[in-house]
C-alpha cells in the first residue's frame, strides 16, 4: 500500500493517500461495520476541506467500502448474510484464475515477497498482535494478484480484501475453523513447483474454509474514536 514518504507528515495527504489509509483500517478492523465516518472529524484528523473529504467517501461508497445516507452521513458498509457469501462467492471466482496465473508466471522473487509476508504474519500472529496479522493475511491475496501483472485484478483484490475483512469482523465465530491460516505456505509449495491445479483446489478450501467459519450473526461494536486510529505521522 502507498505511503507519504518519510519527514512529510506536516503536509496534507492526498485523496489516494487517504483513501488507502481508511481501506487499510477498514482492513486490519480498526474501523468496524455500520461505525459512522464522521465527515467534519476526518477533514480535522487529515487537514484537508471538506471537498476533498467527500470525493474520499464517494470512492470508499463507491466500492462497496461506505453507504451513503442522505441526511445522515457516511457509515462503514454492513453486509447481510446473502450479500457477505456473495463476497466470498466472488473471490472463489477471481482467484482462481489469478492462482492459475501467478503459478505458470511467477519467478523466484515473487516467491520471496510471498515468503517474508506468510512469515510477518505467523510472527504476528505467535505475538498475539491479530490485528496486524489479519493486515498481514490479507496482503498476501493482493501480492498474488500484483505477482499476474494485472493492474485491474490488482485494484479488484484490494476492494475484495477490504470487503472480505468486513464480513469477518461482523461475522467471525471466535471458536470456529482456524486450519485455514495455515493454507498460505502451503499454496506457496504449490505456486513454487508451478502446479496450478492443485493452487486453484487448495484456494478454494481455503476461502470454503473461512466462509464455513463464520456464524452470520452480527456482533459488531461500532463504537471508535477515528483521531485516535488515524494517528498523523505514525504510518
Amino acid at each position: 500500500m502507498p505511503r507519504r514518504p518519510a519527514g512529510k507528515t506536516d503536509s496534507p495527504p492526498s485523496q489516494g493517500d487517504i483513501y488507502e489509509q481508511i481501506v487499510d483500517a477498514l482492513v486490519d478492523q480498526r474501523i468496524l461495520p455500520g461505525t459512522r465516518l464522521n465527515e467534519l472529524a476526518l477533514c480535522g484528523v487529515f487537514k484537508v476541506s471538506r471537498r476533498e473529504m467527500e470525493k474520499v467517501l464517494l470512492r470508499l461508497s463507491f466500492n462497496g467500502l461506505v453507504t451513503l445516507i442522505p441526511n445522515r452521513g457516511a457509515f462503514v458498509a454492513s453486509s447481510d448474510a446473502n450479500e457477505a457469501r456473495a463476497i466470498l462467492s466472488a473471490r472463489k471466482t477471481v482467484e482462481a484464475g489469478i492462482v492459475e496465473a501467478v503459478a505458470l508466471r511467477a519467478s523466484g522473487a515473487d516467491f520471496k515477497r510471498l515468503e517474508q509476508n506468510i512469515a510477518r504474519e505467523d510472527e504476528c500472529r505467535h505475538a498475539g498482535r491479530i490485528r496486524e496479522a489479519i493486515k498481514h493475511s490479507g496482503e498476501f491475496h493482493i501480492l498474488l494478484a500484483e505477482i499476474t501483472g494485472n493492474p485491474i485484478l490488482c485494484d479488484l483484490m484490494k476492494q475484495l480484501v477490504a470487503r472480505t475483512s468486513l464480513v469477518v469482523s461482523l461475522y467471525e465465530n471466535p471458536n470456529g475453523l482456524s486450519c485455514w491460516h495455515g493454507d498460505h505456505a502451503t499454496l506457496l509449495k504449490h505456486l513454487r513447483a508451478h502446479k496450478a491445479r492443485p493452487a486453484m483446489s487448495l484456494m478454494q478450501r481455503h476461502l470454503d474454509h473461512l466462509e464455513e467459519s463464520l456464524v452470520f450473526t452480527p456482533q459488531a461494536d461500532t463504537s471508535t474514536d477515528l483521531r485516535t486510529i488515524f494517528r498523523r505521522g505514525e504510518r
